[in-house]
């Protein structure tokens, strides 16, 4: 018999915390859910390459010791900030002249690894997204990680 100051608590009663367990699972499932569809309705994850870059998984097809620097920009459709380079950065008036009228500029699908392990160990890619200047066939400058349309076209115009 309990006394007046026990508190009563019937036998299928839980306590409150693992009530608002489901709650909270389902409250970030629907978080999820809405992140995932402005995503989309912005384009979808994976963004376009620029028309004059071709998308390679190896360096086979590209003369790296010809006249013009070659530019590799190494992406892959997982990586979030390569996608955002490729949106913003490449897509840039000024970084695409510089690139399309100056140099060979190539993009690297390191996507799946297997298939561009070659040219990524060719190239030392350690982070992605990375853009490597060639000339006479060696790597001469590098750029990891993303960078703003100004930065990059800058880092380019020293580097060429």
């Amino acid at each position: 018999m309990n006394t007046p100051n026990e508190a009563r608590q019937s036998p299928d009663s839980q306590p409150m915390a693992s009530k608002r367990k489901p709650v909270v699972g389902l409250l970030v499932m629907v978080v999820v859910f809405v992140l995932v569809g402005i995503m989309l309705a912005r384009g979808g994850s994976v963004a376009q390459t620029p028309e004059f870059m071709p998308t390679l998984t190896d360096l086979s097809s590209v003369n790296l010791t010809g006249g013009q620097p070659v530019v590799v920009v190494v992406t892959a459709d997982w990586c979030p900030p390569c996608q955002t380079l490729k949106r913003t950065t490449l897509a840039d008036d000024a970084v695409r002249a510089l690139l399309s009228e100056r140099t060979q500029a190539v993009m690297l699908d390191a996507t799946d690894s297997g298939k561009a392990n070659d040219a990524l160990g060719q190239l030392d890619i350690r982070v992605l997204p990375t853009t490597v200047v060639i000339r006479e066939g060696r790597p001469v400058a590098r750029l990891e990680g993303y960078a703003k349309p100004d930065a990059y076209l800058a880092w380019l115009q020293g580097k060429l």
